[in-house]
């Protein structure tokens, strides 16, 4: 017998075999992606809760060590006046969530002009705490102020780098804040806001109906400055939000005088002197992350009731809240 006739012979696959198989593997694919993606998201949001219940405790360190909560911000736009010059709650919690080095850094900081905040070295220290994994854009560090600043020489110059922008920002109530000194009304009738010194134990509406803290969205990136989430060089309601619209609303942040608009984090410019205010936005499927005052987190959703949203932001408005 002839070896070759003795050997089986082999068929290779039909070009509809293959692409059945494809096929399927395909359908494998598409079942899988969106489970792995539930995966990821539920991980980031988890993520997320734990960086917020660890601003809490910071927070409430704070109070604890100095008898009040930080201020949301410690000068209007045009201020000077220390301890930091467009300083904000995050300078005064870095003790408490392990950046002690970083804090002494803005300590070191108050030495030239009253306590210039974007002076600081290490600025640009990436947080865990402070950034949310769910942001694509975040952790952003290399936007550059486009405006003159000063500089530890003391002269004036441009192209400073803004620092870390926060994916965290504490709220100030439920209305549009105006810088100190306008002539329209101040909505501060949360807990931080410009100058605020509140403790935990002074907030009437009780901390477990008082939001502190929330989440917004970050821009990419670019050498066009936008204002929100920066914390090195804030003022007004950069690290501050309102309760006025609910969570990933449709309605435009109004950003004083810089701000990109982008699809996820739209934004409206007005002037120094104009009124602001920053929505709680997140890339979370169906809400946000936000940190009551007696540190629990809650996932708010964006089809939260308005009335109900907006009297969450208040410390003292009295209103009656349910689940």
């Amino acid at each position: 017998m002839s070896p070759r006739l003795g050997r089986l012979s082999r068929r290779a696959f039909t070009l509809i075999e293959l692409l059945v198989v494809i096929a399927i593997i395909a359908i494998l694919i598409g079942l899988l992606l969106p489970a792995v993606q539930k995966v990821r998201e539920a991980a980031a949001r988890m993520k997320c809760q734990n960086n917020l219940k660890q601003l809490g405790i910071a927070l409430h360190s704070h109070n604890d060590a100095q008898g009040s909560l930080p201020p949301g911000q410690y000068n209007n736009f045009y201020g000077n006046d220390a301890p930091w010059i467009r300083g904000c709650w995050v300078q005064a919690i870095l003790p408490y969530i392990e950046q002690d080095n970083l804090y002494k850094s803005y300590q070191s900081s108050m030495t030239f002009n009253g306590g210039w905040a974007l002076t600081c070295a290490g600025k640009e220290t990436v947080i865990s705490t402070l950034v949310c994994p769910s942001d694509s854009n975040s952790p952003k560090i290399a936007t550059v102020d486009t405006n003159t600043v000063y500089s530890s020489t003391g002269a004036t110059t441009g192209g400073v780098q803004q620092g870390l922008h926060t994916n965290y920002v504490t709220c100030s109530g439920s209305s549009l804040v105006s810088p100190p000194g306008t002539t329209t009304a101040i909505g501060t009738n949360g807990v931080f806001y410009v100058k605020s010194k509140h403790s935990v134990a002074n907030i009437p509406d009780g901390t477990s109906n008082t939001v502190f803290a929330s989440e917004i969205l970050l821009v990419p990136d670019v050498g066009t400055n936008d204002l929100r989430g920066r914390y090195c060089n804030s003022w007004y309601g950069n690290n501050n939000f309102v309760t006025l619209n609910p969570p990933n609303s449709t309605v435009a942040d109004i950003v004083g005088y810089q701000g990109i608009s982008t699809t996820y984090a739209p934004s409206s410019l007005v002037g120094t002197t104009s009124p602001t205010g920053l929505t709680a936005r997140s890339r979370h499927t169906g809400g946000v992350n936000a940190l009551m005052g007696d540190g629990s987190v809650r996932f708010v959703s964006n089809s939260i009731n308005a009335a109900t949203w907006q009297a969450m932001g208040t410390r003292d408005g009295g209103e009656v809240i349910t689940n």
